[in-house]
């Protein structure tokens, strides 16, 4: 089980889907992630890609989001993500896409742009290394590239992996670590191009 630790349903706990490729992010580093993000999420347009359980978009409903758009291909996962979004009454909130996340840029044009963006794959994404890590971290930079300005794009990986020339494609994202595990937010400029 999960529990919301802030906002509206803080308290309220979740259940996990039994999917072997969904590890939910640690309740600390969701605080901390949260207490970064601030009031960016007030109002919000969230996309939450690899969402597994959904505890990063219902959490940011919990905090205030407008919405939540919710990409998870797993038929069991995205089930218990809107059965989680129910037992909270937030459904109305929450559109879960059942697709693979790679398919996503070809629907952009037909969703608003986002202020958030959570991205979330299977650790192996990254492990792995080669065409798989490079398709991964390359959605990633598309996706983040589609915020609004002065949003905040944030990836969750195993803790140190991703290289100086990784992240040299997104001047200015920010890492922190919780154990076995790293956060990389980058906030969208005014003066970055899309």
């Amino acid at each position: 089980m999960l529990r919301i630790t802030a906002g509206e349903f803080r308290g309220r706990r979740l259940k996990v889907p039994k999917v072997a490729a969904t590890r939910p992010l640690v309740e600390r580093a969701r605080e901390g992630m949260f207490n970064h993000l601030g009031d960016l999420v007030e109002n919000a347009l969230v996309w939450d890609v690899y969402a597994g359980s959904g505890i990063l978009g219902l959490e940011a409903l919990s905090r205030g989001a407008a919405k939540v758009i919710a990409v998870e291909r797993h038929h069991r996962a995205a089930m218990q993500l809107e059965e989680n979004a129910q037992l909270l009454a937030c459904q109305d909130q929450l559109q879960c896409l059942r697709i693979d996340a790679f398919r996503l840029p070809t629907l952009t044009d037909s969703q608003a742009a986002p202020d958030l963006i959570f991205f979330d794959p299977p650790y192996d994404d990254f492990r792995r290394g080669g065409p798989e890590r490079i398709k991964v971290w390359s959605l990633f930079l598309d996706l983040a590239r589609r915020l609004n300005v002065g949003g905040c794009a944030v990836a969750h990986t195993p803790r140190g992996i991703l290289s100086d020339e990784e992240l040299s494609d997104l001047p200015g994202i920010e890492r922190r670590d919780y154990s076995n595990t790293s956060l990389y937010w980058w906030h969208k400029a005014a003066s970055t191009e899309s």
